[in-house]
């Protein structure tokens, strides 16, 4: 068996559903099944589980308790929450302990993409001790200012969704748990929402105050000492590389959706240096790979764990359910051949933004910008970069 996926529901007839509906899944998945918080804990001290899937309203230990003591018992595991509609309040309880959550009743084709991407992103790196940091973290740093003016803004008695939206959408931490709250099949909605701002917009501010204020959703960045690494810096870079690929991106994609997607994918880009800095393992070897304005060299992290900040930060967003081409970008930012087959797409444009921010034009692999037909561009590209940053990283339009 590939796999082992643990059903958790009350419900026999739940139970019985679900070996019917995933039959022709046994090849792929040995599946287990349990009837409670208890009993799953008991089965995954026996074995070893790769996915749970848990129901939110169980007696007893309930799906959200559940969930957290899987998150500190076993961080590596993925954890998907099936729920109601009529379960919002333990739906923001489980935040920060399941990656996904989908709504209940599940069909079964929604419930084995969900389980079959999350076993895919899992080949992205071989580095255990990095897939198990990736998949145990549940709050990433936000810039200290911007954390502040979030929180000013969330206690103010004339607070806006529209500056709450637009704080959100220059942190990259901020960003990615809120496009993963909202896309969520929790919300129902038809299509992945890759704007940070409209994320905020339907979150709305009653479940941002808690999310923020009770469960830490968020937290400020504070630095190790002795480490040169600089937050500042990385969101410096981050929003400049967004900004870049927006406009490569309209004028090569022409879609407003492409557009979107890219200032979203070039935000995010380097979101894996984040997690990084959560495994004290590796803080003294990230020290020395860290450049004093923040970048680091991913061929220095191929060297020293197999992988790099790309696939990490791509394993993460993918486990939390961000759109697949904001995760591909993010994957293969630094070897965009892996991932772009021959056509110019959203990977194309934060991989030549990403070079063009730090100034790195000579180092493009013009032998793949050739395959996709678009080498002739390089000098218009570089001619945007100039314009965005004369007007300063981005605007709001």
């Amino acid at each position: 068996m590939e796999r082992t996926i643990l059903f958790v529901d009350d419900d026999p007839n739940v139970i019985q559903g679900l070996r019917r509906m995933l039959r022709e899944m046994r090849a792929q998945w040995e599946m287990l099944f349990a009837t409670s918080g208890e009993e799953a804990l008991a089965v995954m001290k026996a074995q070893p589980v790769d996915v749970i899937v848990a129901d939110m309203r169980m007696p007893g230990m309930d799906g959200a308790t559940l969930l957290t003591k899987v998150r500190e018992l076993y961080p590596q595991v993925v954890r998907i929450m099936l729920s109601g509609h009529s379960d919002q309040e333990l739906v923001l309880r489980a935040a920060k302990s399941a990656h996904q959550f989908l709504a209940k009743p599940c069909d079964a084709e929604t419930l084995r993409y969900t389980i079959e991407r999350a076993c895919r992103l899992r080949k992205l790196f071989q580095n255990e001790d990095l897939l198990q940091a990736a998949a145990g973290i549940t709050t990433l740093p936000s810039l200290p200012a911007l954390y502040s003016r979030l929180i000013a803004e969330l206690e103010s008695p004339a607070v806006s969704l529209d500056r709450v939206g637009k704080i959100v959408s220059q942190d990259m931490a901020m960003t990615a748990k809120v496009l993963q709250l909202v896309n969520s099949a929790f919300f129902g909605l038809r299509q992945q929402v890759t704007d940070p701002r409209w994320a905020v917009a339907l979150l709305g501010i009653n479940n941002l105050r808690p999310l923020v204020f009770y469960l830490q959703l968020f937290e400020a960045f504070k630095p190790d000492a002795g480490t040169s690494f600089s937050l500042e810096a990385l969101w410096r870079h981050s929003l400049m590389v967004g900004s870049l690929a927006r406009e490569i991106a309209r004028t090569e994609l022409r879609s407003r959706e492409a557009t979107d997607e890219a200032l979203t994918a070039g935000l995010l880009h380097d979101i894996g240096k984040l997690l990084l800095l959560r495994v004290p393992a590796y803080r003294e070897q990230l020290a020395a790979l860290f450049k004093p304005e923040g970048g680091t060299t991913a061929a220095a992290e191929y060297r020293l764990w197999g992988t790099s900040h790309a696939e990490v930060g791509a394993y993460l967003l993918g486990l939390w359910g961000l759109a697949d081409s904001i995760v591909e970008a993010v994957a293969f930012h630094h070897r965009p051949a892996a991932g772009a087959g021959n056509r110019f797409t959203l990977l194309t444009a934060i991989y030549v933004a990403d070079g063009l921010a730090h100034g790195e034009e000579a180092v493009l692999d013009h032998e793949y910008l050739e395959l996709l037909g678009v080498s002739n561009r390089v000098a218009r590209w570089v001619e945007i970069g100039r314009e965005v940053r004369e007007r300063g990283f981005r605007d709001e339009g």
